[in-house]
C-alpha cells in the first residue's frame, strides 16, 4: 500500500495549483451500501485520524466490488496512480504521487491488465 488517508488530505490540499495534472478517487468497498452509512462508519476515523477533516477529493461506492477487483486492491487504503488513457503510473503513498508529478515515474500498465 503506502500512505494514509490524512497524508493523501494534506497533499491533494497542498497541490491545489496541480490539479490539472491529477486527481485522487477514494473507493469504499461494498461494506457500505449508502454515503450516508458511509459516513456514520467514518465518523470516528473523521475525529480521530483526520484532525475533523473531510476527504477533500470525491468517494466512490463500490457496491459490487468489481471496481477494486479490477484494480487488485487488496487492502485499505490502496494509492495507485492512473494516467487518463488507462497506464498504471505506479502504486505506493505520497511518496509516488510526488514522483510522477515530478515527472520522474514512468507509465507502467494499463490498469485491470496485471
Amino acid at each position: 500500500m503506502g500512505g494514509s488517508l490524512p497524508s493523501m488530505i494534506d497533499f491533494y490540499e497542498e497541490h491545489a495549483g496541480d490539479r490539472e495534472r491529477f486527481e485522487i478517487l477514494a473507493f469504499h468497498d461494498a461494506s457500505a451500501k449508502s454515503f450516508e452509512e458511509l459516513d456514520e462508519k467514518l465518523a470516528e476515523i473523521k475525529e480521530k485520524r483526520w484532525k475533523g477533516r473531510d476527504l477533500p477529493f470525491p468517494i466512490l461506492l463500490d457496491s459490487t466490488g468489481e471496481t477494486i477487483r479490477q484494480f487488485g486492491v487488496r487492502a485499505f487504503p490502496t494509492v495507485m496512480l492512473v494516467q487518463p488513457d488507462g497506464r498504471l503510473w505506479g502504486r505506493g503513498g505520497v511518496e509516488t504521487l510526488k514522483k510522477a508529478l515530478a515527472g520522474e515515474l514512468e507509465p507502467a500498465q494499463p490498469v485491470g491488465k496485471h
